[in-house]
C-alpha cells in the first residue's frame, strides 16, 4: 500500500516505480519487528533502526538525532552519487536562471535589461490584470449563492461555495 498507493501514484517512470517497490520490499518486511533491526547493514554516519522505546518524546529525540542529509550508501548507491546529483542540480538551476534572463533586443532603446523588463510589464502585462476583488461584493454574492439541487442552504454553508471563497 505504501509503495503503490501512497507514493507510487506520484511516480511516473516505470523504472523508478520498480526501484521504489524494491526499497519498500526491503524496508517493509517482517524483519523490522525483530529487536535491533537495522535498515542499513553498511556502515554509515547514522544507524537507521526503529528505536525500542514506548514514549513519544523518546521517538522525537531519536528523530532529532537523524542527519539532515542521508548518505547515498543507505540507498545502495556509490558515495559519488550525491556529488553527481548536486552537480546536476546546480547546473539545472544555473541553466534555468540563464533561460529566464531577458534576451538582447535589436532596438537601441538605451534602457538596461532590467528597465526593459519593467517597461514590458507596465505596457503589456499589467493592463491584462483583472480588477481587484471587492471583498464586500464577493461576500454578499457568495452569501446569496445556492448549493446543488435538493440542498436548501445558502452561502458558506455550501462546501463548493467555501472552496470558491477560499480560491478568491
Amino acid at each position: 500500500m505504501v509503495s503503490e498507493v501512497q507514493y507510487g501514484g506520484r511516480i511516473t517512470d516505470d523504472l523508478d516505480r520498480e526501484l521504489f517497490q524494491k526499497y519498500a520490499d526491503l524496508w517493509y518486511s517482517d524483519a523490522i519487528f525483530q529487536p535491533n533491526y537495522s535498515f542499513n547493514s553498511m556502515f554509515t554516519e547514522f544507524n537507521y533502526q526503529i528505536p525500542e522505546v514506548n514514549e513519544h518524546s523518546k521517538f522525537l529525540e531519536y528523530i532529532q538525532q537523524m542527519p539532515g542529509k542521508d548518505s547515498p550508501i543507505i540507498f545502495g548507491l556509490h558515495p559519488n552519487a550525491d556529488l553527481t546529483f548536486r552537480k546536476n542540480e546546480s547546473l539545472d538551476m544555473i541553466n534555468t536562471l540563464v533561460d529566464t534572463m531577458p534576451k538582447d533586443s535589436a532596438g537601441g532603446s538605451g534602457l538596461s535589461k532590467e528597465d526593459e523588463v519593467k517597461e514590458k510589464l507596465k505596457k503589456e502585462l499589467i493592463p491584462m490584470m483583472p480588477e481587484d476583488f471587492k471583498t464586500l461584493v464577493v461576500r454578499e454574492t457568495i452569501d446569496k449563492m445556492k448549493g446543488p439541487r435538493g440542498i436548501s442552504v445558502l452561502g458558506l454553508n455550501v462546501p463548493l461555495n467555501v472552496v470558491l471563497s477560499q480560491e478568491i
